[in-house]
């Protein structure tokens, strides 16, 4: 399990999960356009971007893996 904050809310999600994946676990909704479950995670129309603390750049949320202690910022 990992440990990660999205929005303030402190979860414990399996090993690999995105950050979409997370935050839908959360209970927290964040927009797709190109995403679909175990079709591809190529990320490319960027509608599910998030910020990540500590990262300079947007990180679009359907194909990034959450890390041990990641902070993210939906809204």
């Amino acid at each position: 399990m990992v440990n990660v904050t999205v929005d303030g809310k402190a979860l414990a999600v399996a090993e690999g999960s995105t950050i979409l994946q997370a935050a839908a676990q959360a209970g927290i909704a964040i927009p797709t356009l190109c995403y679909f479950a175990d079709l591809n995670d190529i990320g490319a129309c960027r509608v599910c971007v998030v910020e990540v603390e500590g990262v300079e750049r947007l990180a679009a949320a359907c194909n990034t893996a959450v890390r041990e202690g990641m902070e993210v910022v939906t809204e």
